[in-house]
């Protein structure tokens, strides 16, 4: 994420987020949204993906009703995100088409700059369905907005990056987040996606190659089969296998209650040092939900 400083101390909007209000709705079409999950998402889930949610019953209630939740996880690794897709559609559905109770994801800003990031090149595809580039100025900007909930992956794109071999090892967090729940007062719901590495497996990361990738607006290239195939059929770059996503809910974490200090006295250290206490307790929860789902990447 850009780094931008939150001032913990201050409660109210200030200059910059007032400012920066136009991101909430800019390009987002929730006709558009509804739509593609009702006739595209939600078919390609039921015969496809096969998603399941564990734990989401009964649905998460706000602690705090003026500001959103914070729904926070892992990347599985080297493929479109189809995780977050399926996440956040199915999500959406079984609310109801209620956006206040669903979530909108804070997306890498690549994914909306670069067309060839935007599925089959359709234009403004994550800004219409509601999907925000992740900067630190966003995230506190989405916490002034009470129409839905806020989605995070806070290993950014080193997470979705990291390769096969490292699948299920968390990344450095980004401490956003982190900083946000502390200062509006509002809790984090962290859940683990499981077998997502499988919607294009045995991939890897190489450095060099993503060196080269990123300057034709490409976060990464998956090393792996789909790779070789890619020059025969560009399109396969949005492929993905049948894995069946589980999304696991763990903990409610209260960041603010996890540290016995005012705002204004703490200090940068202590807001990593929390970081990573909380990257800690998603890393154990995600893989104890491998144990119990990660078994069987591909069973019906």
């Amino acid at each position: 994420m850009e780094r931008y400083t939150i001032a913990l101390s201050e409660t109210g909007m200030n200059a910059l987020v007032r400012a920066n209000q136009k991101i909430v709705a800019q390009r987002f079409d929730r006709e558009f949204a509804v739509n593609l999950v009702k006739q595209v998402l939600e078919p390609l889930d039921q015969c496809y993906f096969r998603s399941q949610f564990i734990g989401f019953d009964p649905f998460p209630e706000r602690n705090n009703p003026e500001r959103p939740l914070i729904f926070a996880s892992n990347h599985a690794g080297m493929a479109f995100p189809w995780d977050g897709i399926i996440f956040t559609s199915q999500l959406l559905k079984r609310n109801h088409f209620d956006f206040s109770r669903a979530v909108r994801a804070l997306t890498a800003p690549m994914l909306s700059q670069t067309t060839l990031m935007n599925p089959f090149l359709v234009a403004d595809f994550w800004k219409r369905v509601g999907s925000v580039d992740a900067t630190s100025l966003n995230v506190e900007t989405m916490m002034h907005d009470n129409d839905a909930n806020v989605l995070i992956y806070p290993e950014g794109v080193p997470g979705i990056g990291k390769g096969f071999d490292k699948r299920y090892q968390l990344q450095r967090f980004a401490t956003s987040f982190v900083r946000v729940s502390l200062k509006y007062r509002t809790d984090i719901i962290p859940f683990a996606t499981v077998n997502g590495e499988y919607i294009n497996p045995y991939a890897y990361h190489s450095a060099g190659v993503n060196k080269i990738a990123n300057k034709i607006g490409i976060p990464f290239l998956p090393l792996g089969l789909m790779t070789l195939l890619i020059p025969l059929q560009p399109w396969l770059f949005y492929f993905g296998f049948p894995a069946k996503l589980t999304y696991v809910m763990g903990k409610r974490i209260k960041p603010y209650e996890m540290i016995d200090k005012p705002l204004d006295k703490i200090s940068e250290t202590e807001v990593q040092e929390l970081t990573e206490r909380i990257r800690r307790q998603m890393q154990e929860e995600l893989q104890q939900a491998v144990k119990a789902y990660g078994r069987r990447p591909y069973a019906a």
